[in-house]
């Protein structure tokens, strides 16, 4: 996964996107990203969890310590990337994230290994699936009983991970001010039904110049 040679954008997309980051005076930098930016290790789940979630990302079933289909497997373009923020002074940039079929809120640190003493140099709002399977589905479980456990597991073993939801669908709402950047995130009663009632669930912020996620209690109105 630290093979140079291995390139989640290319040398002409990663040189046109720092190069974007570098010379934007806008307030804030939002950069949609497909999959997730931010480290995760999963190593530390227990068995009967690491299976169902290896198959949810579409990995081998007997180990998952890293999701190499996300950044996580292109760490030097990562680093690379997350350095040209951290030496430019770059502020305000927020990824903006799908693909995993789970909600997260992360702080995109530097050096995870070394967080939180070391600096985060971006944030991360990642929006859950409408209709696709998520954890309880795959596991055919109630929502809030397994996944406590792994999400608890992820928290651990990830500090700049925030928060996260492995059971609900749903979307999020981004409200973006001179002030802040917050992601209202609302979950759906039923995936199977096409009139289905929608929900506020939570919200995080991340206030100008601060690269740090923070939970809001009520979403924007």
């Amino acid at each position: 996964v630290d093979d140079p040679d291995r390139t989640i954008t290319g040398r002409a997309q990663l040189d046109w996107l720092k190069a974007g980051l570098a010379g934007s005076d806008a307030a804030w930098q939002l950069v949609g990203t497909s999959v997730m930016i931010s480290p995760v290790a999963f190593g530390s789940l227990p068995a009967y969890l690491l299976e169902p979630l290896a198959g949810l990302l579409g990995l081998p079933a007997e180990g998952l310590a890293v999701n190499v289909d996300q950044w996580d497997g292109y760490t030097d373009d990562r680093k690379e990337l997350l350095a040209h923020l951290g030496s430019r002074a770059i502020r305000n940039t927020v990824f903006l994230t799908g693909d995993i079929h789970m909600a997260w809120a992360n702080d995109v640190p530097a050096r995870a290994a070394t967080y939180p003493l070391s600096a985060s140099v971006a944030t991360e709002f990642v929006v859950t699936s409408v209709t696709s399977d998520n954890l309880d589905d795959l596991l055919n479980v109630a929502p809030g009983t397994l996944s406590v456990v792994a999400a608890g597991a992820v928290k651990a073993a990830n500090r700049h991970v925030k928060w996260v939801d492995m059971d609900h669908h749903g979307y999020g709402v981004l409200d973006v001010t001179a002030e802040r950047s917050q992601m209202d995130y609302y979950t759906i009663s039923d995936k199977r039904d096409p009139a289905a009632s929608a929900s506020w669930a939570r919200s995080y912020r991340t206030l100008s110049g601060t690269q740090r996620v923070e939970r809001v209690y009520q979403p924007v109105i």
